[in-house]
C-alpha cells in the first residue's frame, strides 16, 4: 500500500502504449536509447521512464519543455514504463 499526505492511493495499472504514445528503442552500443513521441509542453508531458527487469529498476525521470527520450543500460528482458500525467501508466515489453 502507497500513501502520499495521508491518502491511500490507488494501484496503476498498466495500458499497453497507444499511437499517441508511441516508443522507441534504438540500440546504440551498449545502450537502448529511448524515444516516446509525445509532446512535453508544461500541461501534457511524459513524466518519467522505468526499464524493470526481474533484478532491477532503472529509472529517468523526464521534465516539461524537455525530450521525451533518454538512455537506458541494456538490462535483458522485461518491462519499459512510461508515465503520461494526463492519459496514466503504459507499458511495452523489451
Amino acid at each position: 500500500m502507497v500513501s502520499c499526505c495521508g491518502i491511500t492511493l490507488p494501484p496503476l495499472e498498466a495500458e499497453p502504449a497507444d499511437d499517441d504514445h508511441q516508443i522507441t528503442l534504438t540500440p546504440v552500443e551498449d545502450e537502448q536509447f529511448l524515444t516516446v513521441r509525445h509532446s512535453m509542453t508544461r500541461e501534457h508531458y511524459i513524466s518519467f521512464a522505468a526499464y524493470v527487469t526481474t533484478d532491477r529498476v532503472l529509472l529517468a525521470k523526464l521534465y516539461p519543455e524537455g525530450a521525451a527520450e533518454t538512455r537506458f543500460p541494456r538490462a535483458g528482458t522485461g518491462y519499459l514504463y512510461i508515465y503520461c500525467n494526463r492519459h496514466g501508466l503504459m507499458r511495452r515489453n523489451v
